[in-house]
């Protein structure tokens, strides 16, 4: 990766739980404070999970203290014994915490609201640091923390994302410009793929544009899909000129697996050029037995582009519901071209619909075969007049994420059809 700037203000971010060690809920504080910090000269150099456990988490909080000067810690700050966090911080940097009349009555108000009665433990959490001060929480009874002694800043925010990143955004980041003077903000490109490889992206941007020193890349990765944000400092002219040429490197070389350059997701890029061509949607599921039309219907006002799908999930539902032929699945089986694309122009004019997208393949982890191995997958889409588009993919993981990437490769064949009428070749 690019060498960093010098600039950049380092901070260690410290996750408190137990739930996230053991499984039973999935971080994603690592990337959203990251990526919402660092267009403002903020750089995380480490992110650790810890226990709630007195002894672990004082060894984090000094360890972190002895290698930077700002500390964010999320988690740890309910009104129930294991919520030790406000505590081992004040004790680790010698500050002691005094209950704050206006916190309590922010944690009052709150539960008058939620038409429930307040019990005592919950007074622990209009505890605040003397050596600091504390950050409203409109979403929840527990308040941001901030502890400031001896040239060492220490914020601690509640876990839960719906209490936390509305806190971060609207809070801490002014905080962190007063507190460290972040007066030059940087500026970024977000450039969103689906279908295409973190390294091969990563070949084609060293190919095409090197390793300018000031540049930061920030790449996040997930199934069937990558966010690569550029980053540079400042925010003149020059600045954004440069990033407009960068990014432009990269869509002459892979414009056709970027589906986004902001936050909007893929089912919402494809349900924009759908209401931007007055179309409607159907689909079809078979192996991804119904997760497509899940992350369809997340985004609000999916109504206006989607009208619905079937499950297709047993031969009779295929032949009865999508009129797909009894002949077609024993010559060819359900995992086929044939079949997918009778699926898709069946849904399509079942329901009435300008376009009818089909997933049917071989999830895993039992079914494969020589011919048809786990992770075989025909996704085909359909319009009412009879065109229809088809292709095979092979997909790697369990279960689960080939389940996932069927819908990923269904959405992006839709997009690329919306967009230019080139669908995906087989692969």
């Amino acid at each position: 990766m690019p060498s960093e700037s010098a600039e950049l203000l380092q901070y260690i971010l410290l996750i408190v739980g137990d739930e996230i060690l053991e499984g039973r809920r999935v971080d994603r504080h690592v990337s959203c404070i990251s990526r919402t910090l660092a267009p403002y000269g903020l750089r995380c150099i480490r992110a650790e999970v810890v226990a709630d456990r007195y002894e672990w988490l004082k060894q984090s909080i000094e360890r972190a203290q002895s290698e930077v000067d700002l500390l964010l810690v999320t988690g740890g700050l309910g009104p129930t014994v294991d919520d030790i966090t406000r505590e081992v911080i004040a004790e680790t940097i010698g500050t002691v915490l005094v209950e704050s009349d206006d916190v309590l009555k922010m944690i009052r108000a709150r539960f008058i609201k939620i038409g429930r009665t307040m019990t005592d433990n919950n007074r622990r959490q209009a505890l605040v640091p003397q050596d600091g001060t504390f950050i409203p929480n409109p979403n929840g009874t527990a308040p941001g923390l901030v502890y400031d002694k001896k040239g060492k800043y220490i914020i601690a925010m509640p876990g839960p994302p719906r209490e936390l990143e509305p806190m971060l955004c609207d809070s801490v980041i002014g905080l962190l410009q007063k507190r460290f003077r972040l007066e030059a903000k940087s500026s970024h490109r977000l450039l969103r793929f689906c279908c295409i490889g973190e390294s091969n992206i990563d070949t084609v941007f060293r190919e095409e544009i090197g390793q300018p020193p000031d540049l930061k890349i920030s790449s996040l990765a997930q199934l069937g899909t990558v966010d690569l944000t550029l980053y540079l400092p400042g925010e003149s002219v020059e600045t954004q000129t440069r990033l407009d040429q960068y990014a432009e490197c990269l869509r002459e070389k892979l414009s056709p697996y970027i589906y986004s350059e902001n936050d909007r997701s893929l089912a919402e890029t494809v349900g924009a050029l759908l209401l931007e061509n007055k179309q409607m949607l159907a689909i079809a599921e078979s192996c991804t037995g119904g997760m497509l039309g899940s992350i369809l219907t997340d985004n609000p006002g999916a109504s206006a582009y989607f009208k619905g799908g079937v499950i297709a999930y047993n031969n009779d539902v295929k032949r009865d519901c999508l009129n797909v032929s009894d002949g077609l699945l024993q010559k060819n089986g359900a995992v086929s071209q044939p079949v997918a694309e009778a699926m898709a122009l069946g849904v399509c004019k079942a329901l009435g619909a300008d376009w009818g997208v089909s997933l049917t393949g071989v999830a895993g982890p039992d079914g494969g075969t020589d011919e048809k191995p786990v992770g075989t997958v025909w996704i085909a889409a359909a319009r009412p007049d009879g065109d229809v588009f088809s292709f095979k993919t092979a997909l790697f993981g369990d279960r689960n994420s080939v389940r996932q990437r069927s819908c990923i490769y269904a959405l992006d064949q839709l997009r690329r059809l919306l967009l230019n009428g080139e669908p995906h070749q087989n692969r």
